[in-house]
């Protein structure tokens, strides 16, 4: 019997690296699936930390308290149809809602943009707190006089605190907003791409700001307002050529603490 060496040696060859080709393949696919499942994980950690950071933010310029404006679905009843009727059994019927939702009021955090209004929301809240006590105190005492007088009182109250988180024109808020973001964030945090881009976008608002319409009962301001805006608009504009300059940060944070007072006397008009 003869047995061809070469040819059985060359066949182990072949069937070797055919092994070691499977393997290869084998062993490369598994490294391709790990590096597309990490790259997919990273991204996706990415992404939900800027999801995030923009919700963050998102939730802090929003000029607006829930608990407030959901404690409307109470007040509502109380000065449209109590009021008016003088429906005293009806006033009484909606204490224990009173009394709920105004604590959920008091428990309530001012978002971020309204920190400036931290002082008028709780001097507001005293004065809530004290219709309130007064309307409970009527209506254990029957008082229909106290009942009217308190319910009033109450309704006026609310409506303050409504206008104190509630900006002026929609205009307004959305220059705060910007602002709020270079003031607060971009400046301190030296986010020069972000700053530049919200610079840009303040000198848009701004200029939407001062031909804006203010509603009916601010209508007695027009006059002050159209001379703030117009200052408003001019201090904007002034930070807005600096940035396209080159300015250094100096000169630049000096224009955006004049761009904020500015935006903070235009507000002070309907405080």
């Amino acid at each position: 019997m003869h047995i061809n060496f070469q040819q059985l040696t060359i066949s182990k060859f072949t069937i070797s690296f055919s092994n070691f080709g499977y393997i290869q393949s084998h062993f490369l696919g598994r490294v391709m699936k790990r590096l597309v499942l990490f790259s997919f994980v990273v991204l996706l950690c990415v992404f939900n930390n800027s999801y995030t950071q923009h919700e963050d933010h998102s939730t802090e310029i929003s000029s607006s308290v829930p608990e407030l404006f959901d404690f409307h679905e109470v007040v509502y009843p109380l000065w449209h149809t109590a009021y008016p009727n003088k429906d005293y059994a009806l006033f009484k019927q909606l204490l224990p809602d009173v009394n709920a939702g105004v604590e959920k009021i008091y428990a309530a955090k001012l978002p971020g943009i309204l920190r400036d209004k931290e002082k008028e929301w709780n001097d507001g809240l005293d004065k809530l707190r004290a219709s309130v006590a007064d309307y409970n105190k009527a209506c254990e005492e029957n008082n229909e006089a106290g009942i009217l007088t308190s319910a009033e009182e109450l309704h006026s109250n609310f409506e303050m605190l409504v206008r104190i988180v509630k900006p002026v024109t929609k205009e307004v808020d959305e220059f705060h907003k910007v602002l709020y973001m270079i003031y607060h964030h971009y400046g301190p945090n030296k986010n020069t791409e972000e700053l530049s881009k919200a610079i840009d976008d303040l000198y848009l608002r701004a200029d939407e700001l001062k031909n804006c319409v203010l509603p009916k009962w601010a209508t007695a301001k027009k006059d002050e307002f159209t001379k703030a805006a117009e200052e408003l608009y001019t201090s904007t504009k002034e930070l807005k050529e600096l940035k396209d300059s080159k300015a250094d940060d100096k000169q630049i944070q000096s224009s955006i603490d004049k761009v904020h007072t500015n935006y903070q006397k235009l507000e002070a008009l309907f405080d």
